[in-house]
């Protein structure tokens, strides 16, 4: 098994790491009034946010490179009569002409290389329609994976490949409205052993 696949978690429970969507998520999209319109998600997971953004009326791309991920993901629509894309690739090697309204990568980037986040970022902000609006949650230096402090870290301390300075990513969008930016640290209680998190969201609306 590859080290960036969660199958090792999405092969436990039905839903490892629950079926509500994404902490935040369903208050941004109702603050910042961002309308249903063509969406993708990457790093879709067992695809808790895209299932919920497919319910709300969005046209829903989710890219996931786990398999067992896909196949969870293909499940849990036909269950919800719900039809959305999905992708079994990585990100950078995710190959589309679509262009989307709303972008979401719900601590997902930060799996990715550390020399390839500028590739990244530019394939996103490409992708995006004018006025369109990234949703995307990166854990930072702060996090106790981190840090080494493994009695505080989460179980899937090990997958991540770049934890980000701080400001660093607010800065990756500084030709772009910030909408939201925070950097903060949070208990989680919601999948394997009681562990701390030190996150970076940031909400942001291309206008040019």
């Amino acid at each position: 098994m590859k080290k960036d696949d969660f199958s090792i978690f999405y092969d436990q429970t039905k839903s490892y790491f629950g079926d509500n969507p994404s902490d935040g998520l369903v208050d941004a999209l109702e603050k910042y009034q961002i309308k249903p319109g063509k969406a993708l998600d990457i790093g879709a997971g067992e695809g808790r946010n895209s299932l919920y953004l497919a319910k709300s009326g969005f046209s829903v791309c989710a890219v996931e490179p786990s398999v067992l991920g896909v196949e969870k993901i293909k499940e849990r629509a036909r269950e919800s009569s719900l039809d959305l894309k999905v992708v079994n690739a990585d990100y950078l090697s995710f190959e589309s002409d679509d262009i989307y309204d709303f972008i979401l990568a719900g601590t997902s980037i930060d799996h990715m290389e550390s020399d390839s986040l500028e590739k990244v970022f530019t394939k996103l902000k490409k992708s995006l329609n004018k006025n369109g609006v990234v949703y995307i949650v990166v854990f930072t230096e702060d996090d106790p994976g981190a840090l080494k402090k493994y009695d505080e870290a989460s179980e899937c301390a090990d997958f991540i490949k770049h934890y980000f300075k701080k400001d660093e990513l607010r800065e990756y969008f500084n030709d772009f409205e910030i909408l939201f930016y925070d950097e903060y640290t949070k208990k989680d209680t919601t999948h394997g052993p009681v562990h701390f998190h030190a996150k970076a969201k940031l909400i942001a609306q291309k206008i040019k």
